[in-house]
């Protein structure tokens, strides 16, 4: 066969092949869909399976299979495909709808699964939310139903969760109950569900030391370390650090038990969990302050109120936080300080009211009442040693009253200053438009001493810079944006000086906070960040640098203008 027909052949069938890639390409959803809606459902929730990391591919089978299910008016498949949409959504807040669908589609269902595991699955969400009794309600009815339709591995899933909120709010002994059962259970399925028997583990040491069983502790602690490291585990190792650190503090083992902390801290610092890196420090402070080391302990303890600027969470034991720090403020008379964290205290407990009702119950009956009473009777005792000291004693307590009531109007008026403040940002308009060039004299410009046509030139580059957010790139210096414009930096700066009426750095602040404005109100996912890592998206090396030109620029924290702007959305 002639070179030249060959050619033409194979060109003829590679066109045709051509044309049949691409109407398979055009028609390829519509067609798989179509003969997805043939397959079984255990096809397709292997197909999921499969593509579990692949949220575009499982969707398609999800989909089909949900399609299917409501075609067939199978409630439990129907369940089931929202079960699996829930597990392959990374937003929290599309992962609670599937899981409120779970819910609706499966409270009539009496099968092993539903509707305990829709229970379980919300129950989960309510506690990372920080929602303690709604999700102890979920996990009671998880723990109801899975006993009622035998389904075990739920019973004991929701029974260690249920163990671990009732030692939150404060019932250690039924707590320690509960978690030693779960362990027995999850013991004898350790190599299948490792993470389940090092979390039970995890759980049932730290309940031993609330019960003041710190020999137990210890050997849990032990075996959960080794555990770890047995089942490739080794992230976990470093909880059980914290709560050997933890023990040693109780067992007055101050230098190994600053070890440990230690240790634990620099892990939470890398894997940024800030909850149990709140609680390392905070008791890493209480041991450096039993090893005499007092300045370093108050270092540590004031770490632990910066993470709860950071998280509004708070474990009931760490209230003595702020005791220790108002307390340390107090002998050195540094009235501000003291104020602050007097402050602090009355939103920890505002937090912990809501959280932790029980516990704070207890914490007044054992804590607040003998204190007070206590120094009732040292007033009473006084008035009686004569009519001088106790005249002291009244004008003393007049003049604290008096204080105390300045203290409260000065921070309510702070308080309306802030909302003030808040609500003219709010409906502000400025901070969506870029930084406009102000009105410059011709005096003015005579003064620069810089060509029209550089400055034009100039002012141009500056508007792209803003309109493209050139400004959130970090460290940013005038030389680099200088070099950028193909000017010097001399002549930029008095540009920016000029006609932008700011310094360099302020100019750069400004254009980074307002666009933090923007992305607050608009984008709900930025405002669930945490205040670090705002700062970082839009340029700023630091939390304290942008909370300061935040400050600056709006005369409220970042941290306020977050919390009222989720008010003020959820009350639209």
């Amino acid at each position: 066969m002639p070179y030249t027909i060959l050619l033409f052949r194979i060109k003829s069938k590679c066109f045709i092949l051509f044309l049949l890639f691409n109407s398979l390409n055009l028609f390829a959803f519509q067609t798989s869909y179509d003969s997805l809606l043939t397959k079984e459902y255990s096809y397709l929730k292997k197909m999921v399976s499969k593509h579990v990391r692949d949220s575009s591919k499982a969707s398609i089978y999800i989909q089909s299979h949900l399609f299917k299910a409501k075609k067939d008016v199978d409630t439990t498949e129907i369940v089931n495909g929202f079960y699996y949409y829930s597990g392959i959504t990374k937003d929290e807040k599309i992962k609670e709808k599937y899981l409120d669908s779970m819910i609706l589609f499966s409270k009539n269902l009496k099968t092993k699964h539903y509707p305990a595991l829709a229970y379980y699955r919300k129950g989960k969400i309510e506690y990372n939310k920080g929602n303690f009794k709604n999700a102890l309600d979920l996990y009671l009815k998880t723990n109801e139903k899975a006993k009622e339709f035998e389904n075990t591995h739920l019973f004991y899933a929701s029974k260690k969760s249920i163990g671990i909120l009732k030692s939150r709010i404060g019932e250690h002994k039924a707590a320690l109950t509960e978690l030693k059962e779960c362990h027995q259970y999850y013991s004898k399925l350790k190599k299948g569900k490792p993470i389940n028997y090092l979390g039970t583990l995890f759980a049932l040491a730290d309940s031993y030391n609330l019960n003041k069983k710190l020999d137990s502790a210890t050997t849990m602690n032990i075996l959960g370390y080794k555990e770890s490291i047995a089942f490739k585990k080794e992230d976990f190792k470093y909880y059980f650090t914290l709560n050997e650190g933890i023990n040693l503090f109780d067992k007055k083992n101050f230098t190994t038990a600053r070890d440990s902390l230690s240790i634990a801290i620099e892990e939470f610092k890398i894997n940024d969990d800030r909850a149990n890196l709140s609680m390392a420090y905070f008791f890493y402070g209480k041991t450096l302050t039993a090893l005499g080391k007092e300045k370093e302990a108050i270092a540590a303890h004031i770490k632990v109120d910066e993470i709860f600027e950071e998280i509004s969470e708070i474990m009931p034991n760490n209230r003595e936080n702020y005791e220790i720090l108002i307390n340390y403020y107090k002998k050195l008379d540094d009235k501000d300080n003291q104020l602050k964290y007097i402050q602090q205290l009355i939103t920890v407990d505002s937090v912990l009211h809501t959280n932790y009702r029980y516990l704070m119950k207890a914490v007044v009956q054992n804590y607040d009442t003998p204190r007070l009473l206590s120094e009732k009777q040292e007033i009473i005792d006084s008035l009686e040693t004569g009519k001088k000291t106790s005249y002291t004693i009244i004008s003393i307590l007049a003049i604290a009253s008096l204080l105390l009531f300045v203290l409260w109007l000065i921070n309510r008026r702070r308080q309306k200053q802030y909302k003030q403040r808040f609500e003219e940002l709010y409906y502000k308009q400025d901070a969506h438009k870029k930084e406009e060039n102000q009105t410059v004299s011709h005096k003015e410009k005579t003064k620069l001493a810089i060509p029209e046509e550089s400055i034009k030139e100039v002012l141009n580059k500056l508007a792209i810079f803003e309109n493209e957010l050139g400004f959130i790139q970090p460290d940013l210096s005038i030389n680099f944006l200088a070099k950028r414009f193909g000017t010097n930096s001399k002549y930029l700066s008095k540009i920016i000086n000029t006609y932008k009426k700011k310094s360099f750095n302020q100019y750069i602040n400004d254009l980074r906070i307002n666009q933090s404005i923007i992305k607050l109100k608009e984008d709900a996912k930025f405002r669930n960040y945490t205040i670090k890592a705002i700062a970082q998206e839009i340029g700023f090396n630091t939390t304290d640098a942008f909370s300061k030109a935040f400050y600056k620029q709006n005369g409220i924290h970042p941290s306020y203008f977050i919390k009222e702007l989720e008010k003020q959305i959820k009350a639209v």
